[in-house]
């Protein structure tokens, strides 16, 4: 799994540089919005203050290394 810089315009996803991919190849994507402080909602974030430990209880370090696997085979 790797990371890649992209804009969304006019409906697709343009990446910022080429994909070392094969002409019509399909493949799986994660969206993650980067931060922007007109989203943010401080009331909303505040009240959930022990987000961040629940999350990391919940093994997604795990689940993060099981798809880096499957990415390496």
């Amino acid at each position: 799994m790797r990371q890649v810089r992209a804009r969304y315009e006019n409906g697709a996803l343009l990446p910022a540089r080429p994909l070392p991919l094969k002409q019509g190849e399909d493949v799986s994507i994660v969206v993650l919005r980067r931060p922007d402080s007109a989203r943010w909602n401080v009331d909303k974030l505040g009240a959930h203050p022990d987000e961040d430990q629940s999350l990391a209880e919940a093994g997604l370090a795990d689940w993060a290394d099981a798809l880096d696997r499957e990415d390496h085979r």
